[in-house]
C-alpha cells in the first residue's frame, strides 16, 4: 500500500512538473527575427506568417516578439540584419528567399533557421537533403525547374507564334545554380520552338535598363523569377512591361495583382502560414536538422484581364478555365 502511496504521488508531482514546464513555456516571450525583401510589414505573406503561429498559440506581443528587417531588394543588406537580429538574442531566424538564406546561415549556425522559401535548398547546399536537412536550417523549398517549365507552356498558349521568350534572373542570388536552371529552361523552350534568353539584374536600379534591353531584342514576352531584387518592385515592373507591350509572366500571384499579365506558383501566403507550422515546432523545442524540408502542395494561375485587354491579347478559353482568379 505504501508503495503504491509512492507510485500514485511520483506520478501526481510528474504531471505537475510537466504543467509547470509547459506554463512556464507559454509564458516566455520568444524571439522571432524575419528577414523581408519587401520592407512593408503589410505585406500578405507576413500577415499569413503572423496568422498561422496564432492559430498555433503564438500572439505577438503576447509570447513573441517579431524582429522584422528589410532588404528593400538588396541581399548585401541582409548581413547587418543577420547580425543586428544575432545581437538581440532571438530564438529563431525566418528567411524569405535563398538571398537571406545564405546570410543568416553565414552569420549563425547555432540559431535555427526556417527558409519560408528558397529554390532548390539541396544544390544551393541549404541542407544535406530534404528528408534529413542537419544543422540550424529546415524550411520550405521552392522548385524551380519544375514550375519552370510549366510557366513557358502557359505563355505559349497565349502566343502561340511567338519565337522568343526573355528570362529576368537575380545575378547574385543563385549564381551557383543558374548554369542547371539555364540548360533546364532552355530543353523545356526547345520542345515548345521557343527561345529564351537569359538576362540578369544584380540591383533595383538596372530594372528599367533591363525592360529596354528586352523591348530592344524584340522579345515577345518576359518570364520573371521569384527573386528579391523584384519583389519591392512589383508595381514599378508591370508598368514597365505594359509600356514596352511585353506580357509578363511571374512566380507570384501579387505580381499579377500589381498588374503582370500572368502568374503561375506556389500560394505564397499558403506557404508562409506552414512556414509557421516549422517555427511552432521549433518553439516548442524541435531541432531543425530534424524537422524535413517540405516541398509545394498549392499552385495557382492567375490572370490579368485588364492587362490582356491593353495589350490587345485574347485569353484561350483554354487556358481562362485553368485560372484559379481572373482579375478585372
Amino acid at each position: 500500500m505504501l508503495a503504491r502511496r509512492r507510485i500514485v504521488i511520483a506520478l501526481g508531482l510528474s504531471a505537475l512538473t510537466r504543467a509547470q514546464f509547459t506554463f512556464a513555456q507559454q509564458q516566455k516571450s520568444h524571439r522571432i527575427g524575419y528577414l523581408a525583401n519587401d520592407p512593408q510589414r503589410g505585406s500578405p505573406t507576413f500577415a499569413a506568417l503572423v496568422g498561422g503561429l496564432e492559430e498555433l498559440g503564438w500572439i505577438e506581443g503576447k509570447n513573441i516578439e517579431i524582429r522584422f528587417r528589410a532588404s528593400g531588394g538588396r541581399d548585401e543588406e541582409f548581413a547587418p540584419a543577420v547580425a543586428d537580429l544575432i545581437r538581440e538574442e532571438v530564438d529563431v531566424i525566418v528567411t524569405t528567399g535563398s538571398g537571406s538564406t545564405r546570410a543568416a546561415m553565414a552569420g549563425t549556425k547555432t540559431i535555427p533557421i526556417v527558409f519560408a522559401s528558397a529554390a532548390n535548398p539541396v544544390e544551393q547546399k541549404f541542407v544535406a537533403s530534404l528528408s534529413r536537412p542537419g544543422g540550424n536550417v529546415t524550411g520550405l523549398a521552392l522548385l524551380l525547374q519544375e514550375v519552370g517549365a510549366r510557366r513557358l507552356q502557359l505563355l505559349k498558349e497565349i502566343l502561340p507564334r511567338a519565337k522568343t521568350f526573355a528570362r529576368l534572373y537575380s545575378s547574385v542570388s543563385i549564381v551557383d545554380m543558374q548554369p542547371s536552371l539555364i540548360r533546364e529552361n532552355d530543353q523545356a523552350a526547345r520542345k515548345l520552338d521557343v527561345t529564351v534568353e537569359h538576362m540578369a539584374v544584380a540591383k533595383p536600379e538596372e530594372i528599367d535598363a533591363i525592360f529596354e534591353r528586352a523591348a530592344a531584342r524584340r522579345v515577345e514576352a518576359l518570364i520573371v523569377e521569384p527573386e528579391a531584387v523584384f519583389a519591392p518592385n512589383r508595381a514599378r515592373m508591370a508598368a514597365l512591361a505594359l509600356r514596352h507591350r511585353l506580357p509578363m509572366m511571374c512566380a507570384d500571384a501579387r505580381y499579377a495583382e500589381a498588374g503582370a499579365l500572368i502568374s503561375y506558383g506556389e500560394n505564397f501566403p499558403s506557404r508562409y502560414r506552414r512556414a509557421a507550422r516549422l517555427v511552432d515546432k521549433i518553439l516548442r523545442g524541435a531541432k531543425p536538422g530534424d524537422i524535413p524540408v517540405e516541398q509545394a502542395s498549392q499552385f495557382e494561375l492567375v490572370i490579368n484581364l485588364k492587362t490582356a485587354a491593353a495589350l490587345k491579347l485574347s485569353i484561350p478559353q483554354s487556358t481562362l478555365l485553368q485560372a484559379d482568379r481572373l482579375i478585372n
